[in-house]
């Protein structure tokens, strides 16, 4: 009988560490003035000059129901696909000054470094099965 306890307390163990997820957070260089031109273009036509907005950009590896919540606002609530050939799912822009909160499909939640946002004008999420990078740069990346 102690056998099969011990059996299933590690087979508990051993589902409880698998559902978990992981993040990662990565900071690139922080700088006042945004130098690209692609991300100059991207701030100038979303309106986002100020240090109030930014972009919020999923990646690669989702095929999940993406919800992020801006304050009390939920800005993005959509089933998204990584197009393969792109490398990108789907995107939304964000005030810096509400906490941003990640929910993927209803059970994994998320939340961006609210002292960082302000800033960084873009940050990316990349999903790898259970580990989410993070990385919060002022560069615009190119998804064509």
């Amino acid at each position: 009988m102690k056998v099969f306890n011990k059996i299933i307390i590690c087979f508990s163990f051993a589902v409880i560490s698998c559902s978990a997820i992981k993040t990662t957070e990565i900071y690139g260089t922080e700088m006042e003035v945004v130098d690209n031109v692609r991300s100059k273009v991207m701030i100038k036509k979303f309106h986002a000059q100020n240090k109030n907005k930014s972009f919020l950009d999923f990646t690669s590896q989702f095929d999940n129901l993406i919800t992020v919540k801006n304050g009390d606002s939920i800005v993005l609530n959509e089933k998204s696909k990584t197009l393969p050939m792109l490398g990108y799912t789907n995107s939304c822009v964000i005030f810096n000054n509400k906490e941003v909160e990640i929910i993927i499909d209803k059970k994994h939640k998320m939340k961006l470094n609210k002292e960082q946002l302000p800033k960084y004008k873009f940050i990316y999420i990349e999903k790898d099965k259970n580990h989410y990078k993070i990385e919060y740069t002022n560069k615009a990346r190119s998804f064509m």
